[in-house]
């Protein structure tokens, strides 16, 4: 019986990670809420489960109410990994130290849409408008002020705005007559035939912001991985792209690429980080 005892004991010496990894509880991806849960289940599984073969764990999508409280949970640690927006990755990095994975290769815009049947030619029009956004703190929301700006308009005074829940929502609200015009993500306007391809013959755009803009999503990890584990990661998402999964997955999501870190394209979302701060003026 000793002997057996002290075979088993030299076994768990040797092999200290056999137990824990198999009993282990699955990574919390925290993915910031842009769209519905259903889309978000249809369109990140595929990245869902590279993830899960790179950290070698399983791996729960999970997300939030709104676009604060994901902010919030991001600060307390209470995702492994997250899918995130530039401008609340930027400040995930520089306010709680969350590094930088990957970030992907479509950058960020705005589009402005109206019905194809509608009179609004040109965005001057819009004074007096009802407009759907999906969040005033997104850098969709921003990127339609500045537009605005630019024409002489104020978003919330000479634009009405309606909020929804999430980006798809503004395509909802402009189809039912709620609102006359919305902005939303171009990364999903553009993939919205792939949703579908009836409503997307039903709207047109207005306005397309210009690039340069942040790279739409960021995939970022907790201060408390490792460099190992974290360029582990990296490799496996920056090679994503060679498998048919992965082009599938970057053809359907729009995601276009997995590209490395890059300290200058995270500073173009210093400018929109103060949506984030409560405290901030």
């Amino acid at each position: 019986m000793q002997q057996a005892l002290k075979i088993i004991l030299i076994g768990l010496l040797l092999f200290p990670a056999t137990v824990p990894a198999a009993l282990a509880e699955p990574l919390r991806l925290g993915v910031f809420p842009y769209i519905s849960p259903s889309q978000m289940v249809e369109q990140l599984s595929p990245l869902q489960q590279r993830l899960a073969e790179a950290m070698d764990r399983e791996v729960e999508m999970v997300s939030a109410p709104d676009f604060m409280n994901f902010v919030e949970r991001t600060t307390r640690g209470d995702y492994d990994l997250v899918i995130t927006a530039p401008h609340m990755g930027r400040l995930a990095q520089q306010r709680d130290g969350w590094q930088l994975v990957v970030m992907s290769g479509q950058q960020t815009a705005t589009v402005i849409l109206v019905r194809r049947d509608s009179r609004i030619d040109q965005l001057e029009d819009l004074r007096g408008r009802k407009m759907a956004v999906g969040n005033w703190r997104s850098v969709t929301y921003l990127l339609a002020t500045q537009a605005l700006a630019a024409q002489g308009l104020t978003l919330g005074v000479d634009v009405a705005v309606v909020e929804t829940a999430t980006f798809s929502n503004v395509v909802t609200a402009l189809l039912h007559g709620a609102v006359e015009v919305g902005a939303t993500p171009t990364l999903l306007w553009d993939q919205w035939a792939y949703v579908n391809e009836e409503q997307r013959l039903q709207l047109r755009e207005l306005f397309r912001a210009p690039p340069p803009n942040p790279h739409s999503f960021l995939i970022m990890a907790p201060p408390t991985m490792t460099s190992a584990e974290v360029q582990r990661l990296r490799q496996s998402l920056l090679t994503f792209g060679n498998t048919p999964v992965g082009a599938e997955f970057f053809r359907h999501s729009r995601f276009h690429s997995f590209l490395p870190p890059d300290e200058e394209a995270m500073a173009l979302s210093d400018p929109f980080i103060h949506v984030l701060v409560p405290d901030a003026p």
